[in-house]
């Protein structure tokens, strides 16, 4: 992990990263920092380990940063799901931006495991935050309705990745869609489901995407009700 931060950031940067993920794990009771390839059970039907990513945890800093650039008025009100949610420092991070709902959703029941004994204690300290497990393939997870934001650590591509982005951009519900995708290798996915990008934290550290809705119909002159 040193050697990959170091590579990406700069040896003063990575390993400063480094500390920052230590730091943010032991002040909020979280064991998250190594690394955990991902297994599912065999009653996942239709599950691709090949599209699977090896769990590491997301940095915390790097996190907030994308998640403040969303409205307040859409963090207030959203459901915030975390997409490969792995040991929860994800998640960790959307409840103290402040969302009032968060669903993790994990394919390893191991990892699903280790998220809810991690948040805990975040839980204790948050008591009006609702936040839920679902343990499932990705792909086959329908999210609620309402203001969403969809956070994603590089968790999975091929198509898996295709099926969640495009599951995401068919919400005909009229909500606002965002997505906060931290080391974006699949971005590509998500302008083909009708998202537009909102802002880069570059070399390709992260994107921040809203859906492009559909344009309302327009009422024709001289027709009832103009």
């Amino acid at each position: 992990m040193a050697l990959v931060s170091a590579r990406q950031r700069g040896l003063v940067a990575g390993l400063g990263d480094l500390v920052s993920q230590w730091t943010f794990d032991r002040k909020h009771g979280l064991e998250a920092f190594m690394p955990r390839e991902v297994e599912a059970t065999e009653d996942q039907a239709g599950f691709r380990p090949a599209d699977s990513v090896q769990y590491q945890g997301v940095d915390p800093g790097l996190a907030r940063e994308v998640l403040l650039g969303i409205p307040a008025g859409v963090r207030s009100q959203a459901t915030f799901v975390d997409y490969g949610c792995g040991k929860g420092r994800g998640l960790a991070v959307g409840m103290l931006a402040g969302f009032p709902r968060l669903v993790g959703v994990e394919v390893s029941p191991e990892l699903a495991a280790a998220c809810d004994r991690n948040l805990r204690r975040l839980r204790e300290r948050h008591p009006g935050v609702a936040l839920e497990i679902r343990i499932l393939d990705a792909a086959r997870y329908e999210p609620p309705g309402g203001p969403l934001v969809a956070f994603l650590y590089n968790p999975f591509l091929g198509p898996t990745l295709d099926e969640v982005a495009g599951r995401l951009g068919r919400r005909d519900d009229g909500h606002p869609v965002w997505v906060a995708y931290v080391n974006p290798r699949g971005r590509g996915a998500f302008p083909r489901a009708s998202f537009l990008e909102r802002a880069a934290w570059e070399p390709s550290r992260a994107v921040l995407l809203e859906r492009r809705l559909p344009a309302s119909p327009t009422t024709p002159a001289g027709s009832p009700g103009s």
